[in-house]
């Protein structure tokens, strides 16, 4: 074989290890009870405000060496929790979520770039009826085996998005409950 053939045929395996997509693990399940989603916004433009609201399903795809390759969360929008019955009534209502209507909030994402420590998670999310992209940045927390020999892995993900794009609140004026809505998710995954 000559040294040119020889060439083609190594350019060609390298083309072709490159384009082969990383192989999701399949033994991978979301631990509800130790991830959440919160929010904060200002109020007043003073202090801010804080709530969580419960994970209702989510799956997630990670690589062999743990790096997140997809992911895929719906949230009970029935949970609202700021700790003020009164305020999480009315986030409940029409004038807000109106979660009679729309009671679940859904991330799936697009598209994630980068490595464990600095990730960044493209997505879709939709609420109140609308569908808008947002960017999320994420990083690896670790993994930790637990006394049953199943390994659990973390990560963080946050990102801010603006209530005007789901026209969330529209009678609210920013210099009462601010655009800006901070999101954080705590996720923790179990690899059995």
């Amino acid at each position: 074989m000559s040294r040119r053939l020889r060439g083609a045929f190594l350019a060609l395996a390298i083309l072709t290890s490159l384009s082969v997509p990383i192989a999701a693990r399949a033994d991978v399940t979301i631990d509800p009870n130790h991830t959440s989603a919160t929010f904060s916004v200002k109020h007043l433009t003073l202090t801010t405000v804080s709530g969580k609201i419960a994970l209702k399903d989510a799956t997630i795809a990670i690589a062999a060496d743990d790096t997140l390759t997809s992911a895929h969360a719906d949230l009970d929008l029935s949970t609202i929790d700021t700790q003020v019955a009164d305020r999480d009534d009315d986030l409940k209502s029409d004038r807000w979520f109106d979660i009679a209507k729309y009671p679940t909030m859904t991330f799936e994402s697009t598209k994630i770039t980068g490595d464990k420590s600095a990730l960044t998670v493209a997505g879709n999310l939709t609420f109140h009826g609308k569908t808008n992209p947002v960017i999320l940045t994420a990083k690896y927390e670790g993994s930790i085996k637990d006394p049953r020999g199943r390994t659990h892995i973390g990560y963080t993900a946050t990102g801010v998005i603006n209530r005007a794009l789901w026209d969330l609140g529209p009678n609210f004026p920013t210099a009462v409950v601010g655009n800006e809505i901070t999101i954080t998710i705590e996720l923790e995954a179990i690899v059995t």
